[in-house]
């Protein structure tokens, strides 16, 4: 299960990729995919056993996402409060099934560090195996 979940907080930082790459964000492709690649890591080390190096190294990617994440929040709200007024008339947003590129990337962002850091720090009891019940 925990390998489930690191894998799918791949599958929202490429989902973000494509976007970006969709909506000609060329500079922002490149962090997406490696963060896309280093989802499929710790899905590896997340795979059972979960334990000794394997859960160092699925913890030690969990966090450098949680401090990308933090980062890139510090740059948002940076540009919104100090260039988002002085710059040019912005183009025309392109919607990609009804939301903006930007929904993506967020939520490829944070949606995906959200289910890195369950997969990596989440309680042992809740991806254990319940016994099938016996007919």
């Amino acid at each position: 299960m925990r390998s489930i979940l690191a894998l799918s907080a791949s599958a929202l930082a490429a989902l973000a990729a494509i976007m970006a790459s969709l909506d000609f964000d060329a500079d922002i492709v490149p962090f997406f995919v490696g963060v896309t690649f280093l989802g499929g890591v710790q899905a590896w080390a997340a795979n059972a056993p979960f334990a000794g190096r394997r859960r160092t190294l699925a913890r030690g990617i969990a966090l450098l996402w949680l401090v990308a994440a933090f980062w890139i929040g510090v740059l948002l709200v940076m540009y919104q409060t100090a260039c988002g007024c002085s710059g040019p008339p912005p183009s025309p947003t392109v919607y990609y099934l009804g939301l903006p590129a930007t929904a993506y990337h967020l939520l490829g962002l944070y949606g995906g560090l959200a289910l890195a850091l369950t997969s990596a720090f989440g309680p042992d009891r809740w991806f254990e195996r319940t016994p099938q019940a016996q007919t």
